[in-house]
């Protein structure tokens, strides 16, 4: 499937500045709500808060989150279809799973499907449990199963996408284990103990951190994956011959 997309750089810097803006939106409008009290029972406040509110789903930060992450998942089954053409059919499967999982990591991410394991016991853990029990241990094991496909890509594309993987783990495992520790996301997550006002935005403020460091590192993961796709265009291009020049079609008739 073919689908027109500006230069990998510019379509990156374009996706970071979105970012960015929906970050300042959302501090801005709950620091109005929360922090002043404005529109405290105005409903278009409300639905202001809500709608720009990183830490909410089904809001114009979590369809911005998953179509990123839709769009990451996509270049990479783009990539393997290019890397098939280009003749490297060694490692075609692994981008195609990679884009497969962030095709379900966008999925999860528009409808919030890993609450479910906050269930029972791993409640206790808050918001931290189904990343530090659950996903974790699938990450590394995901991780070790692509070291060598890793090792086969371009320094640069390598170090891109492991630091963006590294930044994304590292960050978000540090945010979640802050929130045990202190109890906030408990104290946000369990029925009845909903934060309001002051605690509330600096709940919000370590939950912003935590998507700024998804939103930036699925971007520059973005940004790699693209250059990799615009390096087996290129290969490609280059390997195809020419277009034939008028008066020299296959079947002309000889003078």
């Amino acid at each position: 499937m073919s689908m027109a997309l500006p230069h990998i750089r510019v379509l990156a810097r374009r996706l970071l500045w979105a970012l960015l803006a929906l970050h300042l939106l959302s501090l801005a409008s709950n620091y109005l709500f929360h922090g002043l009290g404005y529109g405290r029972k105005v409903h278009t406040a409300i639905w202001f808060a809500t709608f720009f509110n990183v830490d909410e789903q089904q809001n114009l930060p979590a369809w911005f989150s998953a179509g990123v992450l839709l769009l990451t998942g996509w270049l990479l089954w783009e990539v393997g279809t290019a890397a098939k053409a280009a003749g490297e059919l060694r490692y075609v499967r692994h981008w195609r799973v990679l884009g497969a999982a962030f095709a379900l990591l966008s999925l999860d991410d528009m409808t919030d499907a890993h609450r479910i394991l906050r269930v029972g016991a791993l409640a206790a853990l808050g918001n931290a449990s189904s990343w530090l029990v659950i996903a974790a241990p699938l990450a590394v094991i995901f991780a070790l199963a692509y070291i060598r496909f890793a090792q086969h890509l371009p320094s640069r594309t390598r170090w891109l996408m492991g630091g963006a993987a590294a930044g994304y783990v590292v960050g978000v495992t540090l945010v979640e284990v802050v929130g045990v520790l202190t109890g906030r996301n408990l104290l946000a997550h369990l029925p009845g103990q909903d934060l309001t006002g002051a605690a509330y935005l600096r709940f919000l403020i370590a939950a912003s951190l935590e998507e700024l460091i998804q939103g930036v590192a699925v971007i520059v993961f973005l940004y790699a994956v693209g250059t990799c796709l615009h390096r087996y265009q290129d290969v490609t291009a280059f390997a195809a011959p020419p277009p034939p020049q008028p008066g020299s079609a296959a079947g002309a008739a000889p003078w």
